[in-house]
């Protein structure tokens, strides 16, 4: 074996077997909805992200937009001016640490990628709602690779005490009876999930309180042709637009790619969540009305049509066309593709063909890219439908 690799091997065998304890203790007997609960630790501001009364925060930051429109020109839309939302959104942020060892990520100190993550996937929420990012502890992507699931679980079960201590937080110092919608991504999904299960799944009165959950391409699974059930016995998936206290979840492949399966496997007679967000709930064949890509140095390589770009964020209408798909042993997908209307004449922002998204993840990296203009037209929805 070369010596760096065993060095790497014997330094993930290392920490693997370490224990971290979580920080915080949830008193016994806490009960729903919070009101008063405060933590040691989330009241740093330090430990936010975002958050209304916090200066500079990712989700204030310029969210001026390219729209590349069919007939080949661009115009740029400005940044929206600040809006008043009804409704809260609590998030929790993709595996951002890409370390090969497996870990909880410790060092907050350096939170660019965090920021990048969130930057990308719920900053537009803001005009629906008002954005809630904690800081946590979550595991190294290193851990999924290397680690058997009971020691992955002893990570993860680390991460979600800092996700369960900062809802906690939230929940008693700042929504003050507000719906809250639940979104989160791949170990973040993971981290929504927990939480529904935790605080929602046997609570009727935190179920009255959630507008709507969103842990997109995360672990959730239903029996065949229902919608409730194995992941939730009590909290469905979306079936109506205006639908209330229900879960959008779906993990998205180009239609044209291989229909592998992931590496989690499925409980027996369940398949794979896919509500489809362009309309949520429609069955068949769907077209994305906004798909929003992030405009960097990191995702520049992987963008077609950009040059030029000046913006953080490029937008194209009517486009994607989406639909949930079958797969092998109950694998399902919201599968993507290019739909371009006659006379069109742009190019797909992503080249759906290329290798890198036809892998066992699929198109998991933009999950909330291609819907992002129907998830946020869906919160603005069930907000409106929530004051009726």
């Amino acid at each position: 074996m070369p010596r760096t690799l065993l060095a790497v091997s014997l330094a993930a065998l290392l920490v693997a077997g370490c224990a971290i304890p979580p920080r915080t203790v949830v008193p016994e007997g806490l009960k729903s909805p919070f009101t008063g609960y405060a933590s040691a630790l989330y009241g740093d501001d330090a430990m936010w992200l975002c958050r209304p009364d916090l200066p500079g925060d990712p989700c204030k930051s310029d969210l001026s937009v390219t729209e590349l429109r069919a007939d080949g020109g661009r115009v740029v839309l400005p940044d929206p001016p600040p809006a008043a939302p009804e409704v809260d959104c609590f998030y929790v942020y993709p595996t951002v640490d890409m370390g090969i060892v497996p870990q909880n990520h410790t060092d907050l100190d350096d939170i660019e990628p965090a920021k990048e993550a969130t930057r990308s996937q719920v900053a537009l929420f803001r005009d629906v709602c008002t954005l809630y990012v904690p800081l946590y502890r979550q595991i190294s992507i290193g851990s999924y690779v290397l680690l058997p699931t009971d020691a992955r679980e002893r990570r993860s079960a680390v991460a979600f005490s800092d996700v369960k201590d900062a809802f906690l937080h939230y929940m008693g110092q700042y929504n003050r009876g507000r719906k809250v919608v639940l979104l989160g991504h791949s170990q973040g999904a993971d981290m929504v999930v927990r939480l529904l299960e935790s605080f929602f799944e046997h609570d009727p009165l935190m179920r009255s309180r959630l507008l709507v959950a969103m842990p997109l391409g995360g672990p959730v699974e239903v029996p065949r042709g229902k919608l409730r059930g194995g992941t939730f016995a009590t909290i469905p998936l979306c079936s109506a637009p205006d639908e209330l206290g229900c879960v959008v979840a779906f993990q998205s492949r180009p239609a044209a790619g291989k229909m592998g399966n992931p590496v989690v496997p499925l409980h027996p007679g369940n398949v794979t969540a896919c509500v489809n967000p362009a309309p949520a709930g429609e069955q068949g064949v769907r077209r994305f009305s906004r798909s929003y890509f992030p405009v960097s140095k990191l995702t520049r390589p992987y963008l077609r049509g950009v040059e030029g770009v000046t913006t953080p964020f490029v937008m194209m209408r009517d486009f994607y066309s989406s639909a949930c798909s079958d797969g092998l042993d109950g694998y399902g997908y919201l599968t993507v593709a290019q739909g371009p209307k006659d006379g069109d004449r742009r190019d797909g922002l992503l080249d759906l063909g290329d290798d890198r998204f036809n892998g066992a993840l699929g198109l998991h990296v933009a999950d909330f890219q291609f819907a992002m203009g129907d998830l946020i037209d869906l919160v603005a929805r069930k907000a409106r439908g929530a004051r009726r």
